[in-house]
Order: C-alpha cells, then structure tokens, then sequence
C-alpha cells in the first residue's frame, strides 16, 4: 500500500512538472495587445489634444466663469476682456465648470473651444 501512495506521489510532481513545461511564452503579438494606450480612455483623449494644440491652430483663454449661457461659458480673463466660449460634445471638458471657477480654454479659429480645463488650484488672485 505505501509504496501505491509513493508511485502515486511521483506520478503526480512528474504529470504537473510536463503540464509546467508546456506553458508557452506570449508571442509578440500577444505581449503587445496589453501595451499602449487604449482608444477612448482619457490618456488617449489627452494624446489627441496635445497633437492639437501642438498644430498652433488653436489659441488658449485662461479666464474666471462669470456666467453659463446654454452651452457656452462667458468668461472673464485676466486683461478684463469679456470672452464667450462656446462648446459642444466634441469639446474636452475635465469637469463641468460653475460661476467662479477659473479655466484655460484652447479655442479653435472659429472661435469653439476644443479643451477646457478647470484651474482653479493653479490660479494665484492679485
């Protein structure tokens, strides 16, 4: 009987060592399936704006909200100038902004902000 337990015993470490052995290593397509950057998360978003705003194409407006008119933010900048940004759904927003919160706007030429930004921790009042 013991030595039924002892043949049982090695067949089983030789059975799992010969399963452990055939584990085959990922090719390199499948090592890089889990690389990069996903499209439509928020690092691949961020990549989009940068390459946008890199273009020159694009002006940016830091100002504080003083008002929300449908879907655009009217906007005081630091100069006094009164600056209205209209966006849509194609406008990268972090976080909707509220009455007195301060914001950087990249706006295209025709004057529809592609980002906004909320800055309100970077903003140092006078």
């Amino acid at each position: 009987m013991r030595w039924l337990n002892v043949i049982l015993c090695i067949m089983s470490v030789v059975g799992l060592t010969a399963c452990a052995s055939h584990i085959s290593e990922p090719t390199s397509h499948q090592a890089a399936l889990g690389q990069g950057i996903v499209e439509g998360t928020k690092g691949y978003q961020q990549l989009q704006e940068d390459s946008m705003m890199r273009n020159g194409a694009v002006t940016k407006v830091r100002g504080q909200v003083q008002a929300i008119e449908g879907a655009a933010y009217v906007v005081h900048t630091n100069g006094q100038n009164e600056v209205r940004l209209p966006f849509d759904e194609n406008t990268g927003i972090d976080r909707p902004a509220h009455k007195g919160d301060w914001i950087d706007a990249y706006v295209n030429e025709s004057g529809r902000a592609i980002v906004i930004r909320n800055v309100d921790d970077q903003v140092e009042l006078e």
